[in-house]
């Protein structure tokens, strides 16, 4: 098969296959390197292909369930073996135009909000990134998490309102 058909495949399931994986995950700091192993593995298979693929969405998806399940089994192995930590590396040149300990401070309170919201269980993590990391509206996100949408909306707020909280302590200093 070609690169047009991956371009095309790609264009018409990509939303779909990034909200599988980020629905089923178990950490929202996996989401990226799953999706972009369901890509990979995509396109090995395409080019091993000769006949047209009948259903290619579902295509994509086992594809897409079957290295969540690799990346988990593997996820597993290597945590016995070796503890990793994520440090984003955060760019020390900043514009002239901004005021440092303002920068610094919008920085410490994004870090905080965002320790905040992975303490939260799973469930509204995803949500939460769902809805503002990703736009999708309360009846999308409860359809991609199969649930009621007043669920959702109920781990939206709570967790709103415990940013709330934090920011309201944080003024008070």
């Amino acid at each position: 098969m070609s690169r047009e058909d991956f371009d095309r495949i790609y264009e018409g399931t990509k939303e779909s296959v990034h909200r599988f994986v980020a629905a089923k995950c178990f950490s929202l700091d996996d989401v990226d390197d799953i999706y972009q192993n369901v890509w990979l593995a995509m396109f090995e298979a395409l080019e091993k292909r000769k006949d047209p693929i009948p259903n290619e969405e579902a295509f994509v998806m086992l594809i897409a369930k079957r290295q969540l399940g690799r990346y988990y089994s593997l996820a597993a192995k290597l945590r016995n073996l070796v503890s990793v930590e994520r440090n984003p590396e955060v760019s020390a040149e900043l514009p002239d135009s901004i005021d440092v300990e303002d920068e610094l401070m919008g920085r410490e309170l994004i870090s905080e909000i965002g320790a905040l919201v992975r303490k939260r269980p799973l469930t509204a993590q995803k949500i939460f990134y769902f809805y503002y990391g990703r736009g999708l509206t309360v009846s999308e996100i409860a359809s991609v998490m199969e649930m009621k949408e007043t669920t959702v909306k109920k781990h939206i707020y709570s967790t709103l309102e415990q940013i709330r909280k934090l920011y309201e302590r944080r003024e008070r200093l």
